[in-house]
C-alpha cells in the first residue's frame, strides 16, 4: 500500500503542474508583451517586430512595446531574453547572426541560442544579391568566376563588418568557387554599398535586396545572381547562384521569434498561432514584401530544425575562413 501511494505522488504532482501550465495560457497575456530587437530602429529586424507589435496588441488586449536594445553584435538583447522570466511576456526577435553565427564567431558568449531559447516562428527571409560595379567585365556568375581565378586577389568584396552574413557569403562563394578574394570590411551595410557604388576599394559584394535595388533599377549596380535555393518574385528574371553553376549555394539573412527556454508549450503554441495568423494577413505580408524580404511563417519545430541546418553551415564556414571575434 506503502509503495503505491509512492507510485502515485509523481503523478499527482505531474497532473498538479500540467494544471498550473494550462491555466497560466489560458491567462496568457495577463500583462504587456515586450519584443526585444538587438538593433536600432529602421532594420529589417525592427521592421518586422513593429509590423506584428499593433495586430498583438489588437488581439490580445495589451500593449505590445518593441524594445531596441543595440550593441555588442546583438549579445545585450540577446542575454535579456535569455535571463527573462519564461511566461510569454519577453521575445526576442532575432536575425541569422545572433542566433546560427554567434556561437562559432566568438570564443565566449553569455547566452546559448539552443539552451537558451524556445523557437517561436520565423518571420521573415531577406534573400541577399551577388552584385557587382558596371566597370568590372563579367556579365555572368561564369565569367566573374573565370575573371577572379585568373586575377587572384585582385577582386574585393565588400561586407557591412566581420563575420556577418554578407561577409560570411562572400568567404562561402570563394570556398565552392576556388577563388581568391579579398574582403573589404565596412562598418555597416550603407559604407559597404557606397564603396560598391564607387567601384574602387570593392567592384562586387553580397547585399542586401531591400537597400539594394533602387541602384540596380538606376543601373548604378549590377545584379549576377540571388543567394537562396529559389528565384525571388520580385526579381523573377535573376537567377540563383545554384543554376550559375555554384552547387548547393543558400544564403540569406532571416528574421525570426524566440522566447526565453522553460516557456510553457502551451504558451509557445499560443504565441505561434498569432504570430502565423498576422504574418498571413494580406496588408502586413504585402507591407513586408515592400521591404524586400519574403514572409515564411513557420512551426516551432520547422524553426528549430531550420536553426540547427543554419548553425551547422555557418560553423563550417567560419572554420574553414578562420574568422574570429574575442
Amino acid at each position: 500500500m506503502q509503495n503505491t501511494s509512492r507510485m502515485a505522488l509523481p503523478v499527482v504532482i505531474c497532473t498538479a503542474l500540467l494544471c498550473v501550465a494550462g491555466a497560466c495560457a489560458q491567462e496568457f497575456p495577463s500583462r504587456p508583451l515586450r519584443l526585444l530587437v538587438p538593433f536600432a530602429p529602421g532594420g529589417n529586424t525592427d521592421i518586422l517586430a513593429r509590423a506584428v507589435a499593433p495586430k498583438m496588441a489588437e488581439k490580445w488586449g495589451k500593449p505590445v512595446v518593441v524594445d531596441n536594445r543595440p550593441g555588442g553584435s546583438g549579445l545585450l538583447a540577446c542575454e535579456l531574453v535569455a535571463k527573462a522570466t519564461p511566461d510569454g511576456h519577453t521575445l526576442l526577435v532575432a536575425s541569422t547572426g545572433e542566433v546560427a553565427i554567434n556561437p562559432s564567431l566568438f570564443r565566449k558568449l553569455p547566452y546559448d541560442p539552443l539552451r537558451d531559447f524556445v523557437p517561436i516562428s520565423l518571420g521573415t527571409i531577406s534573400p541577399l544579391l551577388l552584385v557587382k560595379h558596371p566597370s568590372l567585365p563579367p556579365r555572368t556568375v561564369k565569367e566573374l568566376i573565370d575573371f577572379a581565378k585568373n586575377r587572384p586577389r585582385a577582386l574585393a568584396y565588400a561586407s557591412g563588418g566581420v563575420g556577418g552574413p554578407l561577409h560570411l557569403s562572400g568567404e562561402l562563394f570563394k570556398m565552392m568557387t576556388q577563388t581568391d578574394l579579398v574582403h573589404v570590411p565596412y562598418k555597416g551595410g550603407g559604407p559597404a554599398t557606397a564603396a560598391l557604388l564607387g567601384g574602387q576599394e570593392a567592384q562586387i559584394g553580397f547585399v542586401g535586396m531591400g537597400p539594394i535595388l533602387p541602384h540596380i533599377k538606376s543601373g548604378r549596380l549590377q545584379a549576377l545572381a540571388i543567394t537562396t535555393a529559389r528565384r525571388s518574385p520580385q526579381l523573377p528574371h535573376l537567377p540563383t547562384l545554384q543554376e550559375e553553376s555554384v552547387k548547393d549555394f543558400d544564403t540569406s539573412i532571416w528574421f525570426a521569434f524566440f522566447a526565453p527556454a522553460k516557456t510553457p508549450k502551451l504558451i509557445a503554441d499560443r504565441l505561434n498561432a498569432e504570430l502565423v495568423r498576422i504574418l498571413t494577413l494580406s496588408e502586413v505580408a504585402q507591407y513586408l514584401i515592400n521591404t524586400g524580404v519574403d514572409v515564411a511563417p513557420s512551426s516551432p519545430a520547422e524553426l528549430a530544425r531550420f536553426v540547427k541546418s543554419e548553425t551547422d553551415k555557418y560553423h563550417k564556414i567560419i572554420q574553414v575562413s578562420g574568422t574570429q571575434i574575442e
